[in-house]
């Protein structure tokens, strides 16, 4: 049987944070894992009764007997029990799902091709993936952390010829833009399909052009972009349980679409106080476990550290609701993205922690970083050195490569 993670569909490797293992390590065992994603499907037994006989007769799938060493041909599994796998694996990670479906030709045959779906499928999106900054990778090579694990992997992407590369949505998606054409385009990297930066409706694309203050969204087969909203002053932008939202100086919006009116944004909850620009006071939305998470970012005078406060926002009230602390997570917060962690998955990460990202607005003298929520302390940050005009905060740890993954940037790096 070839090895999952090598060739097929899938031409990725995998290491850890902090090193790189040697290729005999990058091996899985693959059949002591098969009756896992048995054991937690959803599928109804009746779909099944040709498998359980088979299981019930020959054990197909026990791991191979130590003392006998029976052999077992694990690329004849059948529609049924590689269908289970399948599941399974995506229902994880979808990153493990291709890994699968790279075995062989039989199991891609029993398992559905993401590519035959469209990129908006949201059963394919690598929701627990970001995108790790880093200078000397090969033209399409980038690598990716699973921030939900905590090891990483690189991925060989010959889709990114031609085009400059944006931070990813929060669906784990990559936004290119054709250095020809100026053709706006999302790429899924484990799936490799592509369309052409976040979901408003299972099948509309929504962007937020901040340059021009701009939210216009698309769907597949469009000719041109529709303004959703001009003029506005919007910061933070995200997907939430398949809907666009964003924030103003007064409320969290979200995209509406419909077939009787034009698409707008409607409010969701107003804010307890508009922030001042002036001040340079910013929101930002974030998923913390599950929820739809704003975090206000306050000035509090001239020689202060800023204030934060962090609120659910509550759907059905239309309001949101105070919280304390972050649920025993970290959040790290851009001027355009955010990301939420465990503590469990990186141990120098503290839990109900804010951290900020190197985006310009976020290292003024008054931005200290990181901020423990539950006892208010905050340290200020560390200067060492620059990279391309912009501040290096050292040491260079985990905690700095989740800070620059929330930086918002535009990778122009040469083909060649």
């Amino acid at each position: 049987m070839a090895n999952p993670l090598l060739g097929g569909e899938s031409s990725t490797q995998w290491y850890s944070p902090s090193t790189r293992l040697s290729a005999h390590h990058k091996w899985r065992d693959w059949t002591n894992q098969l009756q896992i994603p048995v054991l937690e499907t959803n599928r109804s037994t009746q779909q099944i009764p040709t498998w359980e006989a088979k299981r019930a007769r020959s054990c197909a799938l026990c791991p191979l007997d130590p003392v006998h060493h029976e052999w077992r041909d694990w690329t004849n599994l059948g529609d049924g029990p590689a269908g289970l796998i399948a599941d399974g694996l995506l229902t994880n990670d979808v990153a493990d799902y291709m890994c699968f479906r790279a075995v062989c030709r039989t199991w891609r045959l029993w398992s559905t091709d993401p590519r035959k779906h469209g990129v908006l499928d949201r059963r394919f999106h690598p929701r627990q993936w970001i995108m790790v900054r880093q200078k000397g990778s090969p033209a399409c090579r980038r690598d990716f952390m699973n921030v939900s694990a905590g090891y990483c992997r690189y991925v060989n992407l010959p889709e990114l010829r031609g085009h400059d590369v944006f931070g990813p949505t929060t669906e784990g998606l990559l936004v290119l833009l054709d250095r020809t054409t100026w053709v706006v385009r999302i790429l899924n990297p484990f799936t490799r399909q592509v369309s052409g930066a976040g979901l408003a409706a299972d099948s509309t694309i929504a962007v937020h052009f901040r340059e021009i203050r701009t939210v216009a969204i698309i769907k597949p087969g469009d000719v041109k972009w529709t303004v959703v909203d001009r003029g506005r002053s919007i910061l933070p932008a995200l997907s939430f349980a398949g809907r666009f939202y964003c924030a103003t100086t007064e409320a969290v919006m979200v995209v509406e679409t419909s077939t009787d009116q034009p698409p707008r944004l409607a409010i969701v909850a107003k804010l307890n106080r508009p922030f001042s620009r002036m001040m340079m006071d910013t929101v930002h939305l974030v998923e913390n476990d599950g929820e739809l998470t704003l975090v206000d970012r306050e000035c509090k005078g001239s020689r202060n550290p800023r204030k934060y406060e962090v609120y659910r926002v509550d759907m059905h009230a239309r309001k949101i609701v105070p919280v304390h602390g972050l649920g025993g997570r970290a959040v790290f917060i851009g001027i355009e993205l955010a990301l939420s962690v465990s503590p469990s998955v990186f141990s120098s990460v503290n839990a109900d922690t804010i951290y900020l990202g190197f985006d310009e607005m976020l290292r003024g003298y008054m931005d200290y970083s990181p901020i423990n929520l539950m006892d208010g302390t905050s340290e200020p940050r560390r200067f060492k050195g620059s990279r391309n005009g912009v501040p290096l905060y050292g040491p260079q740890g985990v905690d700095d490569c989740l800070s620059w993954s929330v930086t918002g940037y535009r990778d122009e790096s040469n083909d060649n």
